[in-house]
């Protein structure tokens, strides 16, 4: 029975150092924009007492050289022209991943200070911004692939949100979804549903062609069958067999959107909806005449039973006031091909079109009422479990919305800019406010947050003017890299989105030798990543582990981790065997004088196994003659070997179990089911527990089983969570 120490790899994170001790965390600079990302792109021109005087939807891409400047090529569709127009300018970015775009040529010709935060490592980015006529929004998506026309083939939901309009006015919002059938061959059908005031919800096919250049933007010529045309826009971000997404915007005489599209699932029904997803929901009155008539923004969930009922509920701001709860209850159906339908009574009988994708995780909603027309969207993946430390370290965001004089809508605004939460309930936000033909207005606001069981947020910020903000937030992504945000002063209500910048947090907290999240059940080895952790190098020289390496300490729960390591960037560590399973509980790094952001981690209640690995993934295997399996030293059919792992979970100990202390002497195997398989052939298992004298090191003493000569995964798995697969080595 050997030490997991020898066969620890200490793979050491490279990012700068920064003065303040970071869990997770990053920084940007120029190269962080660099290359050909799809972008899709909405300008608002709104006169000062509140009526749309025109407005842009745009998809194409926008091209980033790492250093300083950038060009834009849009598929761009105002009130009253379609066609294709090419910006250029500069930009620069700031450390905290924010950056900002100055468009001087092309276009209108007119100068456009554009915001953008970036998040996903430099992938993604978020944008606001504005010029003498517009306030803009926009997202934008690396791409790096080469598109034909037979790129886009089969299949795909979409959904769209923009105007109605009336001899070249606006004279209503209008939302349409529905499904794009693209042939391969430049050959486009499309049927849709368009929602505009009064809850009247028209169907069409509208049928024409298509192409896509190798830079995967493109457009579309279609018109309905009583011969009205359409100027199509297309952007293609992503492209997998099951899953392509692109950006798509549709232009008649009658109505001006924009919007997303992606691959559905083969098949669907009412059940490719069940379960609680994170919503958000917008809904907004534009009269004939082009003025705001009342709004609707909120966030919450989406409870659907998988045969046909649902209910969303959650808060929402709008003109009339901010702060409000909602829950309404419907029924939806969702047909074969994804594409469904839904009702409710909101403000009055109200129905939807509802269009479902991504395996059934993710939908979109569109539909109206007497009072609004409403466009949603919904994700069931979130985090297994949430706390106020789940959401830590900095967000880049935009949103968007309207300004307020009492409960009359005055004018559209936007906002982008950076959160910056400390895990402990305490956040500053640094953002900048944008409105067409006005100076963009620089602001900080500080305050207190929470997060509830449920993945539900608010909180309190109070800008240096004395304005109080409230902000109401539903958290995406498995491990809470995603924010969807309302947020409300009375004199601006708006809604949009936060991603983090870099690794979010609880990311940076995984198990120590298959770097999985959501791994580290008590006393398993976990490693955590981040910034200005330790002053160097360290390793811990004692059988009782210390709690203090160097002038590094961390803490669980409170409660002091023992340390086997720490570095500026890495530190390894001891779960503590008392901290509840599946429950998320919140780790703390300290340096010297200098505290970490908190972080929260999820703690499994079960065995999530990590089996240790060295080299080029090859698993640490102890051969029956005692000599590391490898290449050159593989074992034998029917010899017994040893694997060693961490996160096996709750064992049935044969004595005490002290958190950083050698375990007992005996055998204490593992308390859930567990079995091995080397090349996907199950093993003779003689034990799975944790080695005698090792802290939080687990071994798995198994018979190679009858496979021919060659290297194959090993599987360890525990109460149904499967292990990493490293490789072993038989010789016959």
């Amino acid at each position: 029975m050997s030490n997991l120490s020898r066969f620890f790899c200490f793979c050491l994170l490279g990012a700068p150092l920064l003065a303040q001790t970071q869990i997770g965390g990053g920084t940007c600079n120029s190269s962080s924009l660099n290359g050909t990302y799809a972008l899709s792109l909405t300008g608002r021109a709104v006169s000062a007492t509140g009526t749309f005087t025109n407005a842009l939807q745009g998809n194409g891409s926008a091209t980033f050289d790492g250093l300083s400047m950038v060009t834009m090529t849009l598929a761009e569709s105002t009130t009253q022209v379609s066609g294709t127009v090419d910006w250029s300018g500069t930009y620069s970015v700031e450390s905290n991943c924010s950056a900002v775009v100055s468009i001087t040529s092309g276009g209108t010709g007119t100068v456009k200070t554009l915001n953008v935060m970036i998040y996903n490592q430099g992938k993604d980015f978020q944008m606001t911004g504005s010029d003498e006529t517009y306030a803009y929004s926009g997202t934008g998506n690396i791409q790096s692939n080469v598109c034909t026309t037979g790129t886009l083939s089969g299949v795909y939901t979409f959904n769209t949100s923009g105007f109605a309009l009336t001899s070249g006015a606006i004279s209503g919002p209008a939302n349409s979804a529905g499904l794009l059938q693209f042939d391969g061959n430049g050959n486009l059908t499309v049927n849709l549903s368009t929602s505009t005031s009064g809850a009247t919800n028209t169907a069409d096919t509208l049928s024409g062609t298509y192409s896509l250049s190798s830079d995967c933007t493109g457009t579309a010529a279609v018109s309905d069958s009583g011969g009205q045309s359409f100027f199509v826009g297309l952007s293609v971000y992503s492209i997998a067999a099951t899953n392509t997404n692109f950006y798509v915007s549709l232009k008649s005489s009658q109505v001006l959107t924009s919007g997303g599209a992606h691959t559905p699932i083969s098949s669907c029904s009412a059940s490719s909806l069940s379960g609680v997803y994170a919503l958000t929901l917008s809904a907004r009155g534009i009269s004939t005449a082009g003025a705001f008539t009342g709004a609707f923004q909120g966030v919450g969930t989406a409870t659907f039973d998988g045969i046909g009922s649902v209910t969303i509920a959650g808060t929402y701001n709008s003109n009339m006031g901010q702060g409000q709860t909602f829950s309404y209850t419907g029924t939806y159906s969702v047909a074969s091909n994804c594409d469904g339908t839904g009702a409710f009574v909101i403000a009055g009988p109200a129905a939807f079109t509802l269009v479902v994708w991504d395996g059934g995780k993710d939908f979109n909603i569109v539909g109206s009422d007497q009072a609004y027309v409403y466009t949603g969207s919904g994700s069931n993946t979130v985090p297994v479990a949430c706390a106020t430390a789940t959401v830590s370290g900095a967000y880049t965001f935009t949103a968007s919305g309207f300004t307020l004089s009492g409960m009359t809508q005055t004018g559209s605004e936007d906002e982008a800019g950076l959160l910056q939460f400390d895990g402990q309930g305490n956040v500053t936000a640094i953002y900048t406010d944008t409105q067409g033909g006005a100076t963009p207005l620089s602001k900080t606001a500080t305050g207190t947050y929470n997060v509830g069981s449920g993945c539900q947020g608010t909180a309190s910020l109070s800008d240096g003017s004395g304005t109080s903000n409230a902000l109401n937030f539903v958290i995406e992504g498995a491990y809470g890299q995603t924010l969807d945000l309302a947020l409300a002063n009375p004199q601006f209500v708006r809604t949009g989105t936060a991603h983090v910048t870099f690794t979010n947090p609880s990311q940076a907290i995984t198990n120590v030798a298959s770097y999985a999240v959501n791994a580290t059940p008590p006393g398993s080895v976990f490693a955590l990543f981040g910034e200005n952790l330790a002053t160097k190098a360290a390793g811990a020289a004692t059988a009782k582990l210390p709690t203090t390496l160097l002038t590094t300490s961390v803490t669980v729960n409170g409660e002091s981790a023992p340390l086997f390591y720490v570095s500026a960037t890495q530190i390894d560590a001891q779960m503590p065997w008392d901290i509840p399973g599946g429950t998320v509980a919140t780790v703390i790094v300290t340096n010297g004088s200098s505290t970490s952001n908190a972080a929260g981690v999820y703690v499994p209640a079960t065995g999530t196994p990590g089996i240790s690995v060295y080299g080029n993934n090859r698993a640490v295997v102890v051969n029956q003659d005692g000599s590391v399996n490898s290449g050159s030293m593989p074992a034998a059919v029917g010899d017994e070997v040893v694997a060693y792992f961490t996160g096996g979970g709750p064992v049935m100990a044969s004595g005490t179990l002290s958190t950083g202390e050698p375990a007992p002497a005996g055998l204490s195997p593992v308390s859930g089911n567990s079995s091995i398989t080397v090349g996907g052939q199950a093993a003779v298992v003689a034990y799975i527990g944790l080695t005698p004298g090792s802290i939080g090191l687990y071994q798995a003493n198994f018979t190679v089983p009858e496979i021919a000569k060659g290297s194959y995964p090993v599987v360890i798995t525990i109460a149904g969570t499967p292990s990493n697969n490293p490789v072993m080595t038989v010789s016959n």
